[in-house]
């Protein structure tokens, strides 16, 4: 679960100044909010999924980052968010290349595509407000990885709000609209570790994986 840093609330400048740090950090309305490291299951579906959309995503297509990274959603009140997965695709009307992300100022890159892997604290409300910020911004799609339910859900981002238009299980493959083209096997996803319904790993009689 997020803490919040009891001091007073950053400005943009302020956060700018800051050290580098892998910690998962977001600010909310200056807020700095600090949780712990995530669950091996939880870095577990991370490196999968990654590995999954770089079969489908070549480099001279778009960037795919995994967390943290930080994406701006205001400066004033400041609000930083941190997709657990963030994809940039290549167009001539946004970020062409590698080196255009990696010329950016610091957060103000958009991606196309994010992904929110679930943790067993995440309330409906706090990821409703993360999704409403990335619709503020113009990320285009989100996906919801479900690691109690074993699903991928597939949201449509825009100024209207978010809008489902996919529910994956275990076994089916998962779509995306900005992506036709990729279709992920939602068991290989699922699959290293033996997850069950209900984030379990299986291991066998000695507790190996």
């Amino acid at each position: 679960m997020a803490v919040r840093i009891a001091r007073s609330k950053l400005t943009f400048d302020e956060w700018l100044r800051l050290p580098e740090t892998n910690q998962l950090v977001e600010i909310i309305d200056g807020e700095l909010r600090m949780s712990p490291s995530p669950s091996g299951l939880h870095q577990l579906l991370l490196a999968n999924l990654v590995g999954l959309l770089q079969e489908y995503i070549p480099a001279d297509k778009g960037l795919i980052l995994p967390a943290p990274m930080d994406v701006v959603i205001s400066r004033s009140p400041l609000r930083v968010r941190q997709p657990d997965v963030m994809v940039v695709l290549f167009r001539e009307d946004g970020w062409q290349d590698v080196q255009s992300v990696l010329n950016a100022e610091h957060g103000a890159v958009v991606p196309d595509l994010i992904v929110e892997i679930l943790s067993p604290h995440e309330t409906r409300k706090s990821l409703q407000e993360k999704l409403d910020d990335y619709c503020h911004i113009g990320v285009r799609e989100g996906w919801v990885v479900s690691p109690e339910s074993l699903t991928v859900e597939v949201l449509r981002l825009s100024e209207q709000g978010p809008e489902r238009v996919g529910l994956y299980h275990q076994d089916e493959s998962v779509r995306s609209e900005i992506l036709p083209e990729l279709q992920i096997d939602a068991r290989r996803l699922f699959a290293h570790g033996n997850i069950t319904p209900g984030g379990v790993v299986k291991t066998d009689r000695k507790g190996t994986r």
